[in-house]
């Protein structure tokens, strides 16, 4: 899978822009602020149908401007396709596939499949549980496009439930209306969470290996308030379902739903303990790029194809030794990478080199 070309008008600060792709490297370079990552940024929501840096849609228009577009082609099993969104002030986004508009999700993601990788991400292991269900979610989506629909369902769910919560009468009878429709859906996400991690464990043990020179062995482990999380979907919906009545009360006390797979994390574990407690700061960082490249791996065995990878300036937050081991990993795999200096891969074979100035972008 590779990207061709990609045309933005009005997109944060790019007003009308169009660049090509090889299938090798491609180097995006300019100074700090320019809007390369803004670039980077319009790739991703075709994979993720959001913004990697949580921004929200309305703020990847232009300012001044009333819409933003982006439109992208793109090969994937010798077939080239088009994905094209468009942003509209108060108004729902329109995404088309091939000058087709569709409307679910499970329509067009997976089609196009990325992996980001930010300097943001050096604090997967370290950071906050949000992050790392939000890691994990993205990339079960992108190979499993039904899991988003299930997700998005019961992100809807939690938000009503959330408002009944806080209301000051509250409808018992509605709550556990809400309770028995959130059940189910917690059940498929608990489970497709805690199956893919066991798959990504496997991949990323293997980099981590590598890295350490056989030293350090990495293990996930995905912890849930349902307690075993390897139990079939249907057993996991009644263990939610139990779980949702027996703790009723306390949410009615607190007034917010304290229970369900939103509460979900998994722990990194280097050498049987945790590399979020224990961990050097070297070893978290390695532990970091196994999980990233694993994802990369994992889309491939899952899907036939490997993703695009997209490494906005995070190289220069690396050490020599791991930037060297992400690049020997580049062979074979489209790559766009931002950064200040277009000698960014220097010694790797040719690169195709875009420019970008106050969100003017060009091929060099």
């Amino acid at each position: 899978m590779h990207i061709c070309s990609l045309s933005v008008q009005n997109f944060k600060n790019a007003e009308k822009e169009s660049i090509d792709f090889t299938e090798g490297i491609n180097v995006i370079y300019g100074k700090n602020a320019s809007g390369k990552t803004n670039l980077l940024e319009a790739i991703f929501f075709f994979a993720s149908s959001r913004s990697f840096r949580g921004c929200k849609e309305k703020d990847m228009i232009q300012f001044g401007k009333t819409f933003s577009s982006a439109e992208m082609t793109f090969e994937s099993n010798q077939i080239k396709k088009t994905m094209r969104v468009l942003l509209q002030k108060n108004e729902r986004r329109q995404i088309f596939v091939n000058q087709i508009r569709v409307q679910k999700l499970s329509e067009y993601l997976g089609l196009f499949r990325a992996v980001i990788f930010t300097p943001d991400h050096l604090n997967l292991v370290k950071g906050s549980s949000p992050f790392r269900r939000k890691f994990i979610d993205i990339a079960i989506c992108q190979s499993f496009p039904r899991y988003a629909v299930s997700l998005h369902e019961y992100q809807k769910l939690l938000e009503q439930k959330s408002a009944l919560l806080k209301m000051e009468r509250r409808d018992t009878a509605l709550l556990d209306v809400y309770n028995e429709k959130m059940a189910p859906l917690a059940g498929i996400i608990t489970l497709n969470r805690h199956r893919y991690l066991q798959r990504l464990e496997e991949v990323a043990s293997v980099f981590q290996k590598d890295m350490s020179g056989e030293k350090e062995n990495m293990k996930l482990r995905y912890t849930s308030q349902s307690g075993d999380s390897s139990r079939s979907a249907e057993e996991l919906k009644e263990v939610f379902l139990e779980l949702f009545q027996n703790k009723k009360e306390k949410e009615l006390q607190y007034s917010l739903p304290l229970y369900g797979p939103q509460k979900d994390d998994f722990e990194v574990l280097i050498n049987d303990k945790n590399a979020k407690t224990f961990g050097s700061q070297g070893q978290q960082r390695s532990a970091v790029l196994s999980l990233k490249l694993a994802e990369g791996e994992l889309s491939q065995r899952l899907t036939g194809e490997y993703p695009v990878f997209l490494l906005d300036d995070i190289l220069s937050e690396l050490d020599d030794d791991r930037r060297k081991y992400i690049l020997s990993k580049i062979p074979g795999k489209q790559v766009i990478v931002t950064g200040c200096e277009p000698e960014l891969f220097s010694g790797y074979g040719e690169t195709n080199r875009i420019f970008v100035c106050e969100g003017v972008a060009r091929n060099v």
